[in-house]
């Protein structure tokens, strides 16, 4: 049986994606020892956005932490802040624009599985794994 974990996200080392994106990986299948939903806190810089959007193949959840945000699915804008939950189904279309020019939009993105996670993908191919602390180069 796996041990049970408990990360300090104050230590873990962000993956940058652009200029004004990147993500933490919080928890995947190598964090937990065993077979594990994927939890990554990504951040969006002040007047950031992730225009023109994505569309994934699985089903992904957000769960906003911090700031405001527009967020488009499948072309219709709505607006989230702390608290919200928003379920993205697979095929949907989704992007952020951030409410703020000068504060982060923080949110945790939750997925079933690593092959549904592409910045999963780009983190092995540049770390060779998916989860660094700040301590390592």
């Amino acid at each position: 049986m796996p041990e049970a974990k408990i990360i300090d996200t104050s230590i873990v080392k962000p993956f940058v994606c652009s200029d004004e994106y990147s993500s933490k990986m919080l928890l995947d299948d190598a964090v937990a020892g065993a077979k594990s939903i994927h939890i990554n806190e990504g951040t969006l810089k002040g007047g950031g956005s992730t225009l023109p959007g994505a569309a994934h193949a699985a089903a992904e959840i957000y769960y906003v932490v911090k700031g405001n945000a527009t967020i488009i699915l499948d072309g219709a804008q709505s607006q989230i802040g702390p608290g919200c939950v928003v379920h993205i189904p697979a095929g949907c279309s989704h992007a952020l624009v951030n409410g703020s020019a000068t504060e982060d939009f923080v949110l945790l993105t939750v997925w079933e599985a690593t092959e549904h996670n592409e910045v999963y993908s780009q983190r092995l191919a540049a770390w060779g794994k998916s989860f660094k602390t700040i301590y390592e180069d």
